[in-house]
């Protein structure tokens, strides 16, 4: 299994609507490709966990480069991977706004995550455990219908 992480600053006025309908039309194109990940949105900036099939995978991050909704389009990482982490979703999302108690401590940790500037080498194992508590949380967080 192919995966990729990219981070990215949306463009100002680029609203939650804006957004929601946007992931939507990412989640249908998704699921159409076999495609499954997660996107975050904190502070005015995007991180997103793609994974499936590398052509596909690949393609799609050459339309998000483009996409003139964000900028400053910055690939942190990829690799082969055993197994997804968001088999679940065509595309889980957070926007980590307002007051959540169940995620405060993803909160802290994506805060973290965005607030590195350098590129994470490609094996880092700390990369997966982030993904994998990610899609814990939004499981156990869909799961309890909060």
């Amino acid at each position: 299994m192919f995966s990729l992480v990219y981070r990215s600053v949306a463009r100002p006025g680029f609203s939650l609507d804006h957004i929601q309908e946007m992931l939507v039309k990412a989640q249908n194109f998704n699921h159409d490709q076999g495609i499954t990940g997660c996107l975050l949105y904190y502070q005015g900036e995007f991180i997103q966990y793609l994974e499936g099939n590398q052509y596909k995978v690949l393609t799609l991050f050459d339309k998000i480069k483009v996409d003139p909704r964000h900028k400053d389009v910055e690939l942190l990482s990829y690799e082969e991977r055993e197994g997804r982490a968001f088999e679940k979703w065509d595309m889980a999302y957070e926007n980590f706004f307002g007051e959540n108690t169940q995620i405060t401590h993803l909160r802290l940790l994506v805060g973290e995550y965005l607030s590195q500037k350098t590129e994470i080498p490609p094996n880092n194992p700390t990369k997966n455990v982030f993904w994998e508590h990610v899609g814990s949380v939004l499981y156990s967080k869909t799961s309890s219908g909060k």
